[in-house]
């Protein structure tokens, strides 16, 4: 990207990169380093409702759909495991449960799962579980 001078007389002769700028006034602390794949940064809560994710446009098929919310689950619960989390939420909303069932059975066997539950919770009240880590 080009550079600019900027137009005034006591910053004469200082350059910026108006990309930079802009990273910096939307919140970045260095926009030359990403940490969108940074471990550390896992989050403590995933949405795997539909509307939520990235599926694409038009309906997709219940079993696709299923899938494609079992994989993202899998890949967020490595990822707070990864990052050392003791605990991680799953939104999974009502519906029918075959949702909820299929994480319920993953987590029964997964090795650094110590315990879930699908308690209420003020904001997702019982479409949520919350996990607990070794």
């Amino acid at each position: 990207m080009k550079k600019k001078k900027l137009p005034t007389n006591e910053n004469k002769g200082v350059e910026f990169d108006p990309e930079v700028l802009r990273m910096y006034m939307m919140g970045a602390t260095n926009p030359g380093f990403s940490n969108k794949n940074r471990i550390d940064h896992a989050e403590d809560v995933i949405d795997l409702h539909l509307e939520q994710q990235h599926v694409g446009s038009g309906k997709i098929a219940p079993h696709d759909a299923l899938f494609h919310q079992m994989e993202e689950f899998e890949k967020a619960l490595d990822k707070a495991i990864a990052a050392g989390k003791f605990e991680f939420r799953v939104v999974h909303g009502f519906g029918k449960g075959k949702l909820k069932e299929e994480i319920f059975k993953l987590l029964d066997k997964h090795p650094q799962v110590k315990t879930y539950s699908n308690e209420y919770h003020s904001r997702y009240g019982y479409g949520s579980t919350i996990i607990y880590f070794y």
